[in-house]
C-alpha cells in the first residue's frame, strides 16, 4: 500500500472518518440539548409526538439523486427515505431559529393546514428537517408570478371559494398557536410566502416556525430588540418598537386576506392604512383604505367567475382586512374572531353554491 509521509491511505481514510464523526457526535449534542429546551419550554415536559433523527448518512443518500422542491426562501430538496418521497429543508437565514422550528412543528404536524415534519437530522452545523412529500407552491408564487404556472391549475386553486378555505386554513392554524400552548406562541412571519398549497388537495399548509417565539407566562406583549420578517406584513408597533403580542399576527393576516382578495403583492398596492402606506395603483396619489371600494380592487378572475353575485362577501371580506390592519392594535380583533367570520363569509359562500345548483 501506497505511503503518504509515514501514513498508509487507509489510515488517513480512518483518520476522517473518526474526525467527521467526531464532528457528527459534537453537532448532535448540542442541537439536541437545544431542541430538548425549546420542547421543555412548549409543552412544559409534555410532548405530543416523538421526533424522528435521521442521521446524516441517511440525508445524503435520500438527496443523493434529489431535486430541488418548493419554491421557497430556504433549500428544500425532494428525497427519498425508507422509500417514500420526502421534503428535506437545508435552512439558510441566519436570524432563523432552527431547534424552535423543529419544536413547533413537531407539535403541530397533526393539524393538516402544517407542512408535517417526519424528523430532522441534527448531526449537521444546522439542523436539517424532514417533512412528508408535498406537490406544493407557494401562495406567494401561487398569487403573484402569474404566467409562470399552467394557468387552469391556478385558476382551480384560486377559485374564490378555494380563496376562502386558504383564509380559512391559515386563520385556523394561527389561532392553535394562539390558544393551544401552554403560553401564546406569535408566529410573527405571517406573508404568502410561508404558505403552499398542495396541488392535489388544494389545501394550505403554513410552515418554518423559526420566527416564532413565546409569550412569557402572565404576560400578553414581550418586546424584542431585533425586527425581523417580511416588508408590508409588519404591524407598526413591532417594526417601530419591537412590541410584540397577537396583534401582530392578526395585522399580518389582515394583509394575507387583502393579497387573496387582490391577487397583488404589497410593493404594487397603493393604499394609506393611517401611520402605514402601502401600494395599490400605479397612480402615485395614495389613497385613504376607508375610501376604496372592494370592487375596484378585486381580483379580475374573481369577479370573472362569479361577478356581483359574491360583492357582499367580498366586501365582508373587505371589512374585516380593515378590522386586522387597524393601526392602533387594541381596536384589531383577535385571530380567534377572525377565524369565525371567515367561516361565516365561506358559509354563506356554501349556500350560495347550492341554491345555485
Amino acid at each position: 500500500m501506497p505511503i503518504f509521509c509515514g501514513v498508509t491511505r487507509k489510515t488517513l481514510f480512518s483518520s476522517a472518518s473518526a474526525e467527521r464523526r467526531k464532528k457528527e457526535h459534537d453537532c448532535y449534542l448540542k442541537n439536541g440539548s437545544c431542541v430538548l429546551e425549546e420542547l421543555l419550554a412548549l409543552c412544559d415536559g409534555n410532548c405530543r409526538i416523538p421526533i424522528h433523527y435521521f442521521s446524516a448518512i441517511e440525508i445524503e443518500n435520500a438527496i443523493k439523486h434529489s431535486k430541488s422542491g418548493i419554491d421557497l426562501s430556504d433549500v428544500y430538496i425532494t428525497g427519498s427515505l425508507d422509500n417514500r418521497l420526502v421534503l428535506v429543508r437545508f435552512s439558510r437565514c441566519e436570524f432563523n431559529n432552527i431547534h424552535r422550528d423543529i419544536a413547533v412543528t413537531a407539535q403541530m404536524s397533526h393539524l393538516k393546514n402544517v407542512l408535517r415534519l417526519v424528523g430532522c437530522c441534527l448531526e449537521f452545523e444546522e439542523p436539517v428537517m424532514v417533512y412528508e412529500y408535498v406537490k406544493g407552491i407557494s401562495l406567494s408564487y401561487l398569487l403573484f408570478r402569474k404566467g409562470n404556472h399552467d394557468d387552469q391549475t391556478r385558476k382551480s386553486l384560486l377559485s374564490w371559494g378555494n380563496r376562502l378555505r386558504i383564509a380559512n386554513e391559515v386563520a385556523s392554524a394561527i389561532v392553535f398557536l394562539h390558544t393551544e400552548f401552554t403560553t401564546p406562541i406569535i408566529y410573527k412571519d405571517l406573508s404568502p410566502s410561508n404558505v403552499i398549497i398542495d396541488e392535489n388537495s388544494g389545501v394550505a399548509k403554513i410552515l418554518d416556525f423559526s420566527l416564532s417565539i413565546s409569550l412569557p407566562p402572565g404576560k400578553l406583549e414581550v418586546v424584542k430588540d431585533i425586527i425581523t420578517g417580511r416588508n408590508g406584513y409588519l404591524a407598526p408597533e413591532y417594526a417601530v418598537s419591537g412590541i410584540v403580542s397577537q396583534n401582530i399576527d392578526v395585522y399580518s393576516f389582515g394583509f394575507v386576506l387583502l393579497n387573496l382578495l387582490t391577487g397583488r403583492k404589497m410593493s404594487s398596492l397603493n393604499i394609506t392604512i393611517k401611520d402605514t402606506v402601502y401600494h395599490i395603483d400605479s397612480d402615485p396619489e395614495m389613497i385613504d383604505i376607508e375610501e376604496i371600494r372592494v370592487m375596484d380592487i378585486a381580483d379580475s378572475a374573481i369577479l370573472e367567475e362569479h361577478g356581483i353575485e359574491i360583492q357582499q362577501q367580498l366586501e365582508d371580506c373587505w371589512n374585516l382586512v380593515k378590522k386586522c390592519t387597524q393601526s392602533k392594535r387594541e381596536e384589531r380583533p383577535y385571530m380567534i374572531e377572525v377565524a369565525k367570520e371567515l367561516r361565516r363569509i365561506h358559509n354563506c359562500f356554501r349556500a350560495l353554491t347550492l341554491a345555485q345548483n
